[in-house]
């Protein structure tokens, strides 16, 4: 059974030449075929949009060197602005702390009373 993806045309379409191997081409057309895409190009267009929408749900995460005394300070300051159960991890990402330094720091958070373990 063939499927069809909807195609939205550009309103002003730009060209884009491209080269593919034989190897490629065969491929391709195979995939393009299983898809009932009508053309090569309409494949190449439904694929590079897929991998720019999974580009753009990528998050990107940048993570800033911080002592541990301050990655603590970040992460008390965070759970008081955001009350409830967290991840480590998650917050390190949300503040860019390296996990290492995020999870030292939560430990010392715990031990200080200043944040509790889930189920603690």
């Amino acid at each position: 059974m063939a499927m069809s993806l909807p195609m939205k045309r550009a309103k002003e379409a730009a060209p884009i030449p491209t080269r593919f191997g034989a190897e490629e081409v065969e491929r391709m057309d195979r995939a393009r075929a299983v898809l009932g895409l009508p053309s090569r190009s309409a494949f190449i267009r439904a694929a590079v949009l897929e991998r720019i929408e999974a580009v753009e749900q990528t998050k990107i995460v940048e993570v800033r060197d911080v002592s541990e005394k301050e990655a603590m300070r970040l992460m008390d300051e965070y759970l008081q602005r955001h009350p409830g159960v967290h991840q480590v991890d998650e917050i390190a990402d949300e503040l860019g702390i390296e996990l290492r330094v995020a999870f030292a720091a939560a430990k010392t958070l715990i031990d200080r009373g200043r944040a509790r373990a889930k189920g603690g």
